[in-house]
């Protein structure tokens, strides 16, 4: 008789761009000592980070995500410049923008025109980049998206499209747990350290784990990081979001 299969553990490391470059490489090696191969990470890509260096004009950058796509790593576009434009309605939106997106959900507030120039502007660099091709799917800074940029998401046909809520693949939420870090201070940090160990001693289910170039630069986060995955790694199955989405039919 056939076992059910495990649940599967979703690691992607976000805010990869040339002005991330060194701290990823150190992130990916973190997160393979902690038994996360590459060929399970996925990879989200800013293709012109804070409006400063186009991917497609950093050869060092372009090489390693072609040498991850390689090794069987998922590539996903991550907005164009991370930082938000257009100033949130209302003041839960604001909090949201401000206080958890820190004023980098770019897509927060868009229009739906601003948002498909946006996208339009940021596959022309992947193309440029020739990793257009390679690119999974659209996560969106902070994973949020006003009701035009959803729209002009989905206008794009991408193969999926990640919120805070899951990953949302036609009208399907799947793997809705998330566990991620803050790092931008030691409160902060043990905050979100203390959390991660909650949430990765609760029953086995998909999981997903987010993973920024700062986190393993801050020993508290690095340590709790590293803890969780392997936690995780012992009971989950770690895949990539191409190999997790094709198994879901």
């Amino acid at each position: 008789m056939a076992r059910e299969p495990r649940a599967r553990l979703l690691v992607s490391l976000h805010d990869v761009s040339p002005l991330t470059l060194d701290a990823c490489r150190d992130a990916i090696a973190v997160l393979r000592d902690a038994g996360i191969p590459v060929s399970a990470l996925t990879v989200l890509v800013v293709p012109f980070h804070e409006a400063r260096v186009p991917l497609d004009e950093h050869p060092p950058t372009v090489e390693l995500l072609r040498e991850l796509a390689d090794q069987g790593a998922a590539l996903v576009a991550h907005g164009y410049t991370h930082r938000m434009v257009d100033r949130p309605r209302g003041p839960i939106a604001w909090l949201v923008a401000r206080g958890f997106a820190r004023g980098e959900g770019e897509f927060a507030a868009c229009s739906a025109a601003e948002a498909e120039r946006r996208l339009a502007l940021a596959a022309a660099i992947f193309g440029r980049a020739q990793l257009d091709a390679r690119l999974l799917g659209f996560v969106p800074p902070a994973w949020l998206l006003s009701h035009g940029a959803a729209a002009a998401v989905g206008a794009r046909g991408f193969a999926f499209c990640e919120r805070f809520t899951g990953i949302l693949r036609g009208d399907r939420v799947l793997a809705r747990r998330l566990i991620g870090w803050g790092s931008r201070t030691v409160i902060e940090a043990i905050a979100t350290s203390g959390w991660a160990w909650l949430q990765s001693r609760r029953a086995p289910v998909d999981t997903r784990v987010a993973v920024h170039p700062p986190d393993v630069r801050r020993g508290v986060t690095r340590r709790s990081l590293v803890r969780t995955v392997r936690a995780l790694a012992a009971r989950l199955e770690p895949v990539s979001y191409a190999t997790y989405l094709s198994s879901q039919i």
